[in-house]
């Protein structure tokens, strides 16, 4: 029989019929229970607190105002209860289904592989559908729907969007070792005597940390693939502002090399975003943490070191 301390849910339950019907006679006829036991359990929840619950009146009852106060704690409790009956009950029970996912494509090469392997592992039931699409083409989807949860970089803030913080990558700038400045490290504005190729969205990030009057840079070409880039720099004649994990195999090999950015250090920040309206849904859920974990083990060694 569940309980809270010695009161019995089911008296607050019974409570709480009898403040919304205003009468015991038809709050014990809606519960399918003789008058005299529903009495008896409003006047043990009545003793047990010492106060009075109800005020008898001719034709009815009425709250009192540790009454009122009560029935606001006990609405809190069955929330509570029934909410944790739903989330045990799910827990075993198998997620299914199909769950549209998006990434850009940097982040979906070095997350994806974790991602889907251990979605193969604990959610068998659910397929994936990833797209891949830059982080305003995705933010746009999620909001028509066509997505149901996807990685962001730097997002507007939306109320149709439940936004979880994943990772800060501190932006670095990235090219063939042969051509790179000698410094350990740069300002932002160091950057405009370098000849730059850019995907949009870093030079947005890299544009807003100037700071003072802001100089130009001498952008060769905004690209939107970072292939394409990685493509341009391996000809020697172009460098790049990326977080690490953008190039990371070609850092460890030594094909590029990175000299970080200060004063201040411009980030990528990373979001799971997922509709707030199948946000509570257990594949949601799990393929959220799956994400999350992933992150961690991919992506946190790359961003730190």
């Amino acid at each position: 029989m569940a309980r809270t301390g010695s009161m019995e849910l089911k008296s607050i339950r019974f409570f709480m019929t009898v403040a919304t019907c205003g009468n015991i006679t038809r709050a014990a006829e809606q519960l399918g229970i003789v008058q005299p036991a529903l009495t008896r359990h409003i006047k043990q929840l009545e003793d047990e607190f010492g106060v009075r619950m109800f005020s008898r009146l001719p034709r009815g009852v009425q709250l009192t105002t540790a009454g009122r106060e009560f029935l606001e704690y006990s609405r809190r409790i069955v929330d509570e209860v029934e909410r944790a009956r739903h989330e045990l009950t799910a827990l075993g029970k198998q997620p299914r289904g199909l769950i549209a996912m998006g990434s850009t494509t940097t982040l979906a090469r070095v997350l994806m592989p974790a991602v889907l392997g251990q979605s193969m592992l604990e959610l068998p039931e659910v397929s994936l559908r990833v797209v891949e699409a830059r982080s305003a083409r995705l933010h746009e989807q999620l909001l028509t729907g066509a997505l149901d949860i996807a990685i962001l970089t730097n997002p507007v803030g939306s109320h149709q969007l439940s936004m979880q913080p994943l990772l800060s990558e501190p932006l670095c700038l990235v090219g063939r070792p042969e051509v790179m400045p000698r410094p350990k490290s740069l300002t932002v504005s160091d950057l405009s005597a370098l000849p730059l190729v850019i995907t949009p969205g870093m030079l947005t990030l890299v544009t807003g940390a100037q700071k003072g009057p802001r100089r130009r840079f001498n952008l060769l070409a905004e690209v939107e693939s970072i292939e394409t880039i990685r493509s341009l720099l391996s000809t020697g004649a172009v460098m790049t502002v990326v977080p690490q994990s953008a190039f990371w195999e070609d850092l460890q090999a030594g094909r590029l090399t990175a000299i970080p950015l200060r004063s201040p250090i411009p980030e990528r920040m990373l979001v799971l975003a997922s509709r707030t309206d199948n946000a509570d849904l257990a594949a949601i859920r799990h393929l959220s943490r799956i994400v999350r974990q992933s992150v961690q083990q991919a992506m946190v060694p790359h961003a730190m070191a």
